[in-house]
Protein backbone atom coordinates (compact mmCIF):
# COMPACT_ATOMS: atom_id res chain seq x y z
CA UNK A 1 0.00 0.00 0.00
CA UNK A 2 1.62 3.59 -1.09
CA UNK A 3 0.68 6.91 0.18
CA UNK A 4 -0.29 9.85 -1.58
CA UNK A 5 0.50 13.54 -0.74
CA UNK A 6 -2.14 16.25 -1.21
CA UNK A 7 -1.75 19.45 -0.53
CA UNK A 8 -5.00 21.53 0.47
CA UNK A 9 -5.61 25.36 1.26
CA UNK A 10 -8.96 27.25 2.08
CA UNK A 11 -10.79 27.99 -0.94
CA UNK A 12 -9.26 25.12 -3.00
CA UNK A 13 -11.67 23.35 -5.42
CA UNK A 14 -12.56 20.30 -4.66
CA UNK A 15 -11.07 19.33 -8.06
CA UNK A 16 -7.66 18.34 -6.31
CA UNK A 17 -9.36 15.77 -3.26
CA UNK A 18 -11.12 14.51 -5.92
CA UNK A 19 -8.18 13.55 -8.25
CA UNK A 20 -6.31 12.15 -5.19
CA UNK A 21 -9.24 10.01 -4.27
CA UNK A 22 -9.15 8.61 -7.89
CA UNK A 23 -5.05 7.97 -7.39
CA UNK A 24 -5.72 6.46 -4.31
CA UNK A 25 -8.52 3.86 -5.02
CA UNK A 26 -6.66 3.04 -8.07
CA UNK A 27 -3.48 2.64 -6.36
CA UNK A 28 -4.81 1.29 -2.85
CA UNK A 29 -3.11 4.31 -1.18
CA UNK A 30 -3.76 6.20 2.15
CA UNK A 31 -4.50 10.23 1.50
CA UNK A 32 -2.20 12.45 3.91
CA UNK A 33 -3.79 15.61 3.45
CA UNK A 34 -1.73 18.48 5.05
CA UNK A 35 -2.76 22.11 4.70
CA UNK A 36 0.12 24.28 5.45
CA UNK A 37 -0.31 27.07 7.21
CA UNK A 38 1.85 29.34 5.76
CA UNK A 39 0.74 32.52 8.04
CA UNK A 40 2.31 30.96 11.16
CA UNK A 41 5.78 30.59 10.78
CA UNK A 42 8.88 28.08 11.76
CA UNK A 43 11.25 29.73 14.18
CA UNK A 44 13.59 26.67 13.25
CA UNK A 45 14.52 25.09 9.76
CA UNK A 46 11.76 22.17 9.41
CA UNK A 47 12.96 18.96 11.23
CA UNK A 48 14.73 16.47 8.91
CA UNK A 49 12.37 13.66 9.59
CA UNK A 50 8.47 13.85 11.91
CA UNK A 51 7.89 16.81 10.22
CA UNK A 52 4.43 15.24 11.17
CA UNK A 53 5.14 15.26 14.54
CA UNK A 54 4.96 19.37 14.09
CA UNK A 55 1.52 19.04 12.94
CA UNK A 56 -0.86 20.83 15.19
CA UNK A 57 -4.36 18.46 16.47
CA UNK A 58 -6.44 21.72 15.10
CA UNK A 59 -7.22 21.22 11.59
CA UNK A 60 -9.38 24.25 9.81
CA UNK A 61 -13.07 23.04 9.81
CA UNK A 62 -14.20 23.54 6.66
CA UNK A 63 -11.17 21.70 5.65
CA UNK A 64 -11.86 19.10 7.22
CA UNK A 65 -15.60 18.92 6.05
CA UNK A 66 -14.64 19.17 2.58
CA UNK A 67 -12.28 16.65 3.04
CA UNK A 68 -14.11 14.13 4.93
CA UNK A 69 -17.14 14.29 1.52
CA UNK A 70 -14.46 14.01 -1.07
CA UNK A 71 -12.21 11.48 0.73
CA UNK A 72 -15.21 8.89 1.49
CA UNK A 73 -13.91 5.23 1.10
CA UNK A 74 -10.19 6.36 1.20
CA UNK A 75 -7.96 6.21 4.02
CA UNK A 76 -7.17 9.60 5.21
CA UNK A 77 -5.19 11.63 7.84
CA UNK A 78 -5.23 14.93 8.55
CA UNK A 79 -2.20 17.40 9.06
CA UNK A 80 -1.94 21.35 10.18
CA UNK A 81 2.22 21.83 9.49
CA UNK A 82 3.16 25.49 9.66
CA UNK A 83 5.46 26.73 7.39
CA UNK A 84 5.89 27.36 3.44
CA UNK A 85 3.92 24.96 1.64
CA UNK A 86 6.43 23.87 -1.03
CA UNK A 87 9.09 22.96 1.95
CA UNK A 88 6.50 21.08 4.21
CA UNK A 89 4.96 19.17 0.97
CA UNK A 90 8.56 17.88 0.60
CA UNK A 91 9.19 17.40 3.44
CA UNK A 92 5.94 14.72 4.53
CA UNK A 93 6.37 13.67 1.46
CA UNK A 94 9.73 12.37 2.23
CA UNK A 95 8.98 11.28 5.26
CA UNK A 96 6.16 8.91 4.30
CA UNK A 97 7.98 7.94 1.20
CA UNK A 98 4.86 9.19 -0.67
CA UNK A 99 4.33 7.48 -4.31
CA UNK A 100 3.15 11.28 -5.66
CA UNK A 101 2.56 14.64 -4.34
CA UNK A 102 -1.21 15.96 -5.97
CA UNK A 103 -1.41 20.28 -5.34
CA UNK A 104 -3.63 22.47 -7.36
CA UNK A 105 -2.61 25.27 -9.31
CA UNK A 106 -2.87 28.91 -7.39
CA UNK A 107 -6.41 30.68 -8.05
CA UNK A 108 -6.56 33.10 -10.92
CA UNK A 109 -6.71 36.72 -10.07
CA UNK A 110 -4.55 39.97 -9.54
CA UNK A 111 -3.56 38.57 -5.91
CA UNK A 112 -2.50 35.60 -6.87
CA UNK A 113 0.22 36.48 -9.52
CA UNK A 114 1.85 39.15 -6.71
CA UNK A 115 1.37 36.30 -4.33
CA UNK A 116 3.58 34.09 -6.80
CA UNK A 117 5.66 37.09 -7.90
CA UNK A 118 6.34 37.54 -3.78
CA UNK A 119 6.20 33.64 -2.49
CA UNK A 120 7.19 32.02 -6.35
CA UNK A 121 4.98 29.11 -7.25
CA UNK A 122 4.77 26.41 -4.92
CA UNK A 123 4.50 23.81 -7.96
CA UNK A 124 7.70 24.99 -9.48
CA UNK A 125 9.71 24.83 -6.44
CA UNK A 126 8.30 21.41 -5.60
CA UNK A 127 8.85 20.15 -9.71
CA UNK A 128 12.14 20.98 -9.01
CA UNK A 129 13.27 19.48 -5.90
CA UNK A 130 11.52 15.90 -5.29
CA UNK A 131 12.10 12.50 -6.01
CA UNK A 132 8.45 11.74 -6.43
CA UNK A 133 6.02 12.39 -9.05
CA UNK A 134 4.06 15.24 -8.57
CA UNK A 135 0.42 16.11 -10.14
CA UNK A 136 -0.91 20.07 -10.67
CA UNK A 137 -4.36 19.79 -11.00
CA UNK A 138 -6.00 22.96 -12.66
CA UNK A 139 -8.06 25.06 -11.23
CA UNK A 140 -10.80 25.87 -13.77
CA UNK A 141 -10.71 23.14 -17.10
CA UNK A 142 -10.11 25.75 -19.99
CA UNK A 143 -11.76 24.44 -23.44
CA UNK A 144 -9.39 25.01 -25.93
CA UNK A 145 -10.42 26.33 -29.71
CA UNK A 146 -11.86 23.11 -31.37
CA UNK A 147 -12.88 21.21 -28.81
Amino acid sequence: MGTIVVGIEPGQPRSVLVTAASFAKDLNATVQVVFADSGRFVTERLPESNVLGTSEEVFPEELAALVASTLEGVEYELHNVPGDPAKVLAAVAKEVDAAMIVIGTRRPGIRSKLAEFIDGSIAVALAHKQSCPLLVVPQQIINLPGE
